[in-house]
């Protein structure tokens, strides 16, 4: 469980995985198209340039957006920041992001060890503790960001603890493992099953949510399973089609 403003939101949400798939992914039209039809969070990833600017960016790459054979943790954001990304729009560093929407919650999946440091930087620059939730699949730089920031920020949990609570499921222990092992998380961010592992069963959302912590399945795109996640108790959905999420959960 976590006590945090991020979290201070009723009913079901939405969060723009990337900001969506209408337009480029992490770009500032994406993100303004998305805050326009009423999500409640953007969903992206903090990747970091050779001289440490952290852009929101998922790949390693410039390949798949850019068609450019270039690694970004090898290139200086002088490089970066005037390419024309194949779908249109540019790349956009965590501090443009949080400057130009200064309303907007921002969860922030912290991809590499670079972007541990240059993450909390730009949350400390622009003091958006209260509208920011940092997550990893790596327990280390998760708890690392958390150790870098002045004031407290919003959380999910790392691969790590959602296998531990999973078998704590399994194995039918008591809530109180789970209140236990939650302590601090806000969220649980997962898939509807990973590695052979189901993680969408009323059983398990109701332990999880029965220690205070939200659960956000990832990435459904299908308004079918986005009332039948809903309805089995998750508090909300990860989407790359944010206006039709958004437009479903109102009759959730």
């Amino acid at each position: 469980m976590q006590d945090h403003e991020y979290f201070s939101v009723e009913g079901p949400v939405v969060l723009a995985h990337r900001g969506g798939s209408a337009k480029t992914e992490n770009t500032i039209e994406t993100f303004i198209d998305a805050v326009g039809v009423g999500v409640f969070s953007i969903e992206t990833d903090v990747r970091t340039t050779k001289d440490n600017v952290a852009l929101l960016f998922h790949d390693a790459d410039l390949n798949r957006v850019a068609n450019m054979d270039r690694q970004i943790s090898e290139t200086n954001f002088e490089e970066i920041e005037n390419i024309q990304l194949i779908g249109g729009g540019k790349i956009l560093t965590l501090v443009q992001a949080l400057t130009t929407l200064p309303h907007t919650r921002f969860n922030l999946d912290i991809k590499d060890a670079a972007s541990v440091a240059s993450a909390a930087a730009a949350i400390e620059l622009t003091h958006s503790h209260n509208r920011v939730l940092v997550s990893s699949f790596s327990e280390k730089r998760r708890a690392q960001t958390l150790k870098l920031l002045s004031k407290p920020v919003a959380t999910s949990a790392s691969a790590q603890i959602v296998i531990t609570v999973w078998i704590f499921h399994i194995l039918r222990l008591p809530q109180v493992f789970f209140t236990q092992r939650l302590k601090g998380i806000g969220a649980l961010q997962i898939p509807r099953s990973m590695l052979g592992i189901t993680l969408d069963s009323a059983t398990f959302i109701r332990k999880i949510r029965s220690s205070g912590t939200s659960v956000h399945f990832w990435t459904i795109n299908e308004p079918e399973q986005m009332l039948e996640l809903i309805a089995r108790g998750a508090n909300g959905i990860v989407t790359d089609v944010p206006e039709l999420a958004v437009q479903t959960l109102r009759k959730a």
